[in-house]
């Protein structure tokens, strides 16, 4: 059984901020985008996936970056999910 990819993902407020977190976020560590959604009031996110070291550090990263520009709302990694989180990505 292969190793299952952590995911993390990077909330704020405000689409230029996303980007710049997300731009940083991918620049830093070996990790890929999955998605990015607009919740609604100004709220955004992306999700991103690799393995834990690299997920963990490319968030800490975008969050900082975009905490510079505008507000993070939260973040979050998931070391370990379970297959059926595909399910809210798809």
């Amino acid at each position: 059984m292969a190793a299952r990819n952590a995911i993390g993902i990077l909330e704020t407020k405000g689409f230029a901020c996303l980007v710049i977190g997300a731009d940083t976020a991918l620049k830093s560590a070996n990790v890929e985008l999955v998605e990015w959604r607009q919740v609604g009031s100004g709220y955004v996110s992306f999700v991103i996936e690799g393995d834990v070291a690299a997920v963990r550090a490319s968030i800490e990263a975008g969050a900082e970056a975009a905490s510079k520009v505008g507000q993070v709302l939260s973040q979050l990694i998931i070391a370990r999910p379970v297959d059926e989180i595909d399910t809210i990505f798809s």
